[in-house]
């Protein structure tokens, strides 16, 4: 089409220039000059091209104004839908369908390590991970997260298969090899839906050069996808992190021991490559803000048992907020800080809607928005989020689940379901696969069968409540054995806390059924050793004080220590949370407490304003664990009279 217009250019250029210096007349084509002024037609002709011009005129004026107020507003009719349908769709798998109607997005493969030395694997993946950030600040190009690309490189598929599932229009592929001083980094942008390749570039140079190049792939990319950049978004493309390559090794380090999810664990290393790394340059301002996270998830994770942890994150953050105000990093560690440390749900939000602002494609921080809502009981708002990051991030269990929550808060069964028996086609190897959708069965129909047909291996890496969920299944189902087993499960990798909890909602069910004598050395010693962690623990969040004292004062009356239960009860009442996941799990708490103080009525009073909620109580739980919930408070007329009104329901 352009060399077409080019020829038709050239060929109007000749013409007039032709036209100017001949005229045609009866004897033929004579010069201009030539031809006497009562035998020429120029006045003729220019009356006929006015004429003619004049129609010319009138009719792209006709065609302007048909195509602006007749044509125009059909065509954003057509093409409005599938974008609104694309930011909400219904399923994940409406969602990957909608999704090129964001035309331009791009999924960036993890870039081959060719470095001689294996070791230096953490420094290709940092570099692909670096390169993802800064293209994540681009507002118009939606970018799959990292850990969706790794699983998704491990299926091997084709680059249009890819730019199909990922609802992606490019491709990004690359390679690191790094020796000594040296790093050479290969990358090449592919259309995905033809397979072409668009724009390659190799970059030799020095290591320390290395923020240059992640900076040029990403502004190469704005420009081969024709997206404008303004300066303040270039001059943060652009940005550099360090000039000590050490450090930056440290940093890279860092980053790969933080994608290993190893939860405490995890993050201590995480603190050992990051302190020294910060010594090494003070103004390495990207290790502090996630070193402000790692001390911020040892406080979480209560690892931190002298508090120094969280005087550490709390001295990083005034320091962070005091060099480098008002920036989106200082509002990350802010933002870390309020939701691991404080557990300020409102506060963190605040930050992370204006940082999500700043990043909108950056999947890790539509993630902790959507859990500060769900943390705030903002379902609605939570389900937008989650959607979100399920577009960002489709190709990873973490997300879905995050989306099952929120399908769930807001009544949406029948589509969560869906979603779980998906997830388990996606991912039959991970055992929570198989435990949410028996969980989900359970608590949105009353199924309990498939609960019953988890083996242990679907229960690895099961956390406490879940355990209890598939634990008071199996009693409820007449296997008290069973039932007690399945908590010793968890016993096995559970420490602290949790680990008691366990301990004892084991006396709990042998106390249920008549099985006192065996019940008894657990509850004591379940109840002594809390006590012990609530002597050590320094002062915790509100929301974790309910919690905790509710917990405890269920476990005095369980070990029949009236008096101390009462006490503790007191505590857990005093303490004001926010958020029902602390809320319920106080109120059941305290409902079993009453149980075992010998109150049935005041235990189920005390549990009915969340009988019924879609996460704390659901109706389907009740209905399909009835044997167990007849054992714990049958003995109460309101109960009694719930249960009744349930089971008549159509």
């Amino acid at each position: 089409m352009k060399a077409l217009v080019g020829l038709l250019a050239i060929g109007f250029l000749a013409a007039m220039v032709f036209s100017w210096v001949f005229e045609l007349t009866p004897d033929g084509l004579k010069r201009d000059s030539d031809v006497e002024v009562t035998q020429s037609i120029a006045l003729e002709t220019a009356r006929r091209m006015d004429r003619m011009l004049l129609v010319v005129m009138a009719l792209g004026l006709s065609y302007f104004a048909v195509d602006k107020f007749v044509l125009a507003p059909g065509r954003a009719a057509g093409t409005s839908a599938p974008v609104a349908a694309a930011t909400t769709p219904t399923t994940l798998e409406a969602a990957s369908t909608l999704a090129p109607a964001a035309a331009r997005g791009i999924a960036v493969l993890p870039f081959d390590n060719l470095s001689p030395d294996p070791d230096n694997a953490f420094f290709a993946g940092g570099i692909h991970e670096e390169v993802l950030t800064r293209l994540s600040r681009i507002d118009d190009l939606r970018v799959i997260s990292r850990t969706s690309m790794e699983n998704i490189a491990r299926e091997h598929l084709p680059l249009p298969e890819i730019g199909r599932r990922l609802g992606v229009s490019h491709v990004l592929e690359g390679s690191v090899r790094r020796a000594g001083n040296q790093v050479r980094i290969t990358a090449q942008l592919i259309e995905a839906a033809s397979d072409k390749h668009i724009w390659a570039e190799n970059y030799d140079r020095p290591l320390d050069d290395v923020f240059a190049i992640q900076s040029e792939i990403a502004l190469a990319i704005a420009g081969q996808l024709e997206i404008a950049l303004n300066p303040a978004l270039q001059g943060a493309l652009a940005q550099r992190y360090t000039n000590n390559a050490q450090a930056y090794d440290l940093y890279l380090r860092a980053i790969a021991e933080r994608r290993m999810q190893r939860y405490a664990n995890g993050f201590r290393a995480m603190i050992a490559l990051l302190e020294p790394a910060t010594k090494m340059d003070a103004n390495f301002l990207q290790a502090r803000v996630v070193l402000v996270e790692a001390y911020g998830r040892m406080v979480w994770y209560r690892a931190d048992s002298d508090g120094a942890f969280e005087l550490k994150a709390r001295a990083l953050v005034a320091d962070i907020e005091r060099r480098w105000p008002d920036t989106t990093e200082s509002r990350m560690a802010r933002a870390q800080f309020d939701y691991t440390v404080t557990q300020d749900f409102s506060a963190a939000l605040a930050q992370f809607q204006v940082i999500e602002a700043e990043r909108p494609n950056d999947a890790m921080v539509v993630s902790y928005l959507g859990a500060s809502l769900r943390r705030l009981d903002r379902f609605a708002e939570q389900l937008i989020a989650a959607r979100r990051a399920a577009l960002l991030d489709p190709e990873t269990q973490i997300a879905q689940a995050e989306l099952l929550v929120a399908l769930i808060s807001n009544g949406l069964a029948d589509e969560a379901i869906a979603l779980a028996e998906q997830n388990v086609q996606r991912w039959p190897e991970l055992p929570m696969s198989h435990f949410e959708l028996a969980a989900l069965k359970l608590e949105l129909r009353g199924e309990r069968a498939p609960l019953l047909a988890l083996s242990n291996l679907d229960l690895d890496d099961a956390l406490s409540l879940q355990l209890a969920l598939h634990a008071a299944a199996r009693f409820a189902d007449g296997d008290i054995d069973g039932a007690v087993a399945a908590l010793d499960t968890g016993r096995k990798t559970l420490s602290g806390w949790d680990a008691n909890w366990l301990l004892a909602a084991q006396a709990e069910l042998l106390r249920l059924a008549g099985r006192d004598i065996e019940a008894r050395p657990l509850a004591q010693a379940a109840f002594a050793a809390v006590q012990r962690l609530m002597q050590d623990e320094r002062a915790i969040s509100e929301d974790f004080q309910i919690r905790r004292f509710a917990q405890a004062a269920w476990m005095a009356a369980l070990a029949d220590e009236p008096q101390a239960a009462r006490a503790l009860a007191a505590k857990a009442l005093a303490a004001r949370g926010s958020a029902l996941k602390f809320q319920s799990a106080g109120a059941t708490a305290l409902s079993r407490m009453q149980r075992w103080l010998g109150n049935p009525d005041a235990a189920w009073d005390t549990l009915k304003p969340l009988a019924g909620h879609p996460i704390s109580m659901p109706d389907g739980r009740l209905l399909g664990l009835k044997p167990y919930y007849d054992a714990l408070y049958g003995e109460s007329a309101g109960y009694r009279a719930y249960m009744a009104a349930l089971e008549a329901r159509p």
